[in-house]
């Protein structure tokens, strides 16, 4: 990696670095390829199978369709909007590539080296040498992180366009600044406050990071980028079909979840919107926050010492502004939820580079580039070895679900209902079988702010808590229980009910004994019971 120095004050050549050496190229596509490959057969995230076959679902029925029959126990379903309309129609060039596993794997490459090239573009465009390598240890900077970069979900994309309008608004254009804005919206209306937030960090930035004699200043006008910002994302909300029923369920997805959250009733939520203790934000990215504290030391030690003036203004406040906003991260991911890490990764490293080109002197270079090297010996290998587990125990399998979803599809009738056990199973049925409809998927407070009721007696049967009746309440004495017949045939109206024995072990062998429920096919992880429309026996459950 060829260093800037050189003269105070003189700016590192554009020029210098990456540029004319494939060698970085290689290497960013390298980590790129092996991280796709160390998952295949399997996917990065079950969420893919719901956002292609969602993008499936606008190209048989228009591309300005939203209504959402197949969650008869969501909100979604009720409003009939999509949130994620724009990471949706992204998606729709993808949906002719075969099969939905296909599809996910080329679309989620396509997404990991889009984030990437935005990357290698914007340290280049602020003329960081050696933006290739920094690219590469930026994808491999946490493997939990790592991860997370090769799912086909809106926060690959949003996170690119973040971080360009950050580098937009230290050297740019306004119309640079509201089109990224735009993007992030328009991606996924919950990250409306995203955009507002970088630039208010922005203003903090240049207000920390004055201006003095003689420094170019490059950036945005604030009242323009405070303009931008607003005008971006108000377009990013409003170029969608019923934008106002999206912004009812981005109400839902931001404050009803938060609500809940805080309460104390024992609601289903997928892992990453639980907190993540600090302790185990250090065991997960210990490497980085080395990097991270001490890019925090040496930005502050500059700041006290003046040393600023040798730092160009715009990137001077890009690395105040970067550091302001990954430890806002650092806070959401402690306190809120866990997958805030990746932006207070992605947010953070951006400081490394600009402190290595512009803060470590030219004669301590040679110590910190040895140190670094030491660090890297240790970090890399486990990072293989953490992204391994990863793999082995999050990644989902391409064909999850499919032979259970294509036997529906082809033995039941049209609109069936089939209750799933499991709310992440959603997108696997859905993506494979539009036939039949389901009870809902996605975040499952979406299912909450349908109906409390029926999520409660989902609830208990998901939880395997009890089989041969529910409630629909929380604690059960609070509310009503109900026969589980009665509840699946006629509260959810489902004529299929879709079990995994290895998650319900207890379900699956009430439904199997049950006169109710005739078992109609097994597969190697499923079991499939049709629902009886008239019951041989009547339950009596207790507390009815």
């Amino acid at each position: 990696m060829k260093s800037a120095e050189g003269a105070a004050g003189d700016r590192p050549s554009r020029a210098s670095g990456s540029h004319g050496s494939l060698a970085p190229l290689a290497t960013v596509i390298g980590v790129i390829i092996a991280a796709h490959l160390s998952l295949a057969p399997r996917i990065a995230g079950v969420d893919a199978f719901y956002h292609l076959g969602h993008a499936a679902a606008y190209v048989h029925r228009g591309l300005f369709d939203t209504s959402f029959p197949w969650a008869t126990q969501s909100v979604i379903g009720d409003l009939g909007a999509d949130i994620w309309w724009g990471l949706h129609m992204v998606l729709v060039p993808f949906t002719v590539l075969g099969d939905v596993a296909t599809q996910i794997r080329v679309a989620a490459l396509v997404f990991t080296s889009a984030l990437a090239a935005s990357v290698w573009w914007m340290l280049r465009r602020h003329a960081v040498p050696g933006a290739g390598w920094w690219t590469a240890l930026f994808l491999v900077a946490v493997p939990n992180v790592l991860f997370r970069y090769l799912m086909v979900r809106p926060h690959v994309l949003s996170l690119a366009a973040a971080l360009l309008m950050l580098s937009f608004l230290a050297r740019g254009r306004w119309w640079q600044v509201l089109l990224a804005a735009a993007a992030i919206t328009w991606v996924h209306l919950s990250l409306f406050w995203m955009a507002p937030g970088i630039v208010a960090a922005y203003a903090l930035a240049c207000a920390v990071a004055r201006r003095h004699p003689g420094d170019t200043d490059t950036g945005v006008p604030l009242p323009v980028a405070f303009a931008a910002v607003l005008a971006g994302t108000l377009l990013g909300w409003l170029l969608r079909p019923h934008p106002f029923a999206s912004a009812e369920l981005a109400y839902v997805q931001i404050v009803r979840l938060f609500e809940e959250k805080a309460s104390t009733r024992p609601l289903i939520f997928a892992t990453e919107l639980l907190p993540l203790p600090f302790v185990d934000v250090v065991r997960s990215a210990w490497a980085f926050l080395l990097a991270w504290i001490a890019a925090h030391i040496l930005g502050a030690a500059a700041h006290i010492r003046g040393k600023g003036r040798d730092f160009p203004l715009p990137e001077r406040r890009l690395l105040a502004a970067s550091l302001f906003i990954s430890g806002v991260f650092l806070a959401l991911t402690v306190f809120t939820a866990r997958r805030a890490l990746v932006d207070l990764t992605a947010f953070g490293f951006l400081a490394l580079p600009l402190v290595w080109t512009w803060l470590v002197p030219g004669t301590a270079r040679r110590r910190v580039g040895l140190t670094m090297a030491l660090l890297l010996a240790v970090h890399l290998p486990w990072t293989a070895w953490r992204h391994s587990l990863n793999v082995r125990f999050v990644a989902v399998p391409g064909d999850d679900l499919a032979q259970a979803a294509t036997w529906l599809a082809a033995n039941s009738s049209p609109d069936d209902i089939v209750f799933q056990t499991h709310w992440d199973d959603f997108g696997p049925l859905f993506a494979r079988n539009r036939v039949d409809r389901y009870l809902g998927g996605m975040d499952p407070i979406f299912q909450y702010a349908h109906d409390p009721g029926h999520y409660w007696e989902q609830f208990y049967l998901s939880a395997d808590l009890i089989q041969d009746y529910t409630c629909d309440a929380f604690p059960c004495y609070e509310g009503k229980a109900t026969d589980t017949w009665t509840v699946i045939r006629e509260h959810f109206g489902a004529r299929w009910i879709l079990v995994e024995p290895r998650r319900n072990p207890k379900l699956s062998l009430y439904l199997s004994k049950s006169p109710h429920f005739e078992l109609a096919l097994t597969t190697r992880n499923e079991a499939i019971f049709r629902v009886l429309d008239q019951p041989t026996q009547t339950s009596n459950p207790p507390g009815s």
